[in-house]
């Protein structure tokens, strides 16, 4: 999946990413299960648990 690629090159350049950064990171990335605001919190949490 291109949003779970995508978050994980974002998560290795930015440990602690913010709201924004994840969207800007997620743009290219088409959605139409309409999850977008789910994805955003797995990747603060998947964050969280890397520190």
């Amino acid at each position: 999946n291109g949003m779970i690629m995508t978050a994980k090159v974002l998560l290795d350049k930015n440990p602690h990413p913010s709201d924004d950064d994840i969207k800007r990171a997620l743009e290219g990335n088409l959605c139409r299960c309409g999850s977008h605001l789910r994805v955003v919190r797995a990747v603060k949490r998947a964050a969280g648990e890397r520190a």
